[in-house]
C-alpha cells in the first residue's frame, strides 16, 4: 500500500489530544481499495485506513523477527508470508 503524504496540514480544528492529522494523496485504485474495505467492513474511511497501517506494521515487525513467521491457511494449504525489498 504505497502512497505520497504531503506534510501535516494544519486546520482551525486540529487535534489537541496528541493525534495528528495529514493529508494523504492515493492513486484511484488505492482509494477504490481503501474504500471496499471500509465497506466490507462498515467502517469510515479514516478506521479503514487505521488497521491497514496497524496491519502493516504488524507485517514489517514480524518480518524484522527471525523467530516470527506469518502463515496463511486454507483448507491443508498452508503458506508463508515475507515481504521482499
Amino acid at each position: 500500500m504505497t502512497a505520497s503524504a504531503t506534510s501535516p496540514t494544519p486546520s482551525p480544528q486540529a487535534p489537541t489530544d496528541g493525534n495528528k492529522r495529514v493529508n494523504v494523496v492515493f492513486t484511484p485504485d488505492q482509494f477504490a481499495t481503501l474504500q471496499r474495505l471500509a465497506t466490507s467492513q462498515n467502517i469510515n474511511l479514516s478506521e479503514a485506513l487505521r488497521q491497514a497501517i496497524n496491519l502493516s506494521s504488524l507485517i514489517v515487525d514480524a518480518n524484522a523477527d527471525k523467530d516470527t513467521q506469518i502463515l496463511f491457511k486454507r483448507g491443508d494449504n498452508i503458506q508463508e508470508m515475507k515481504l521482499v525489498r
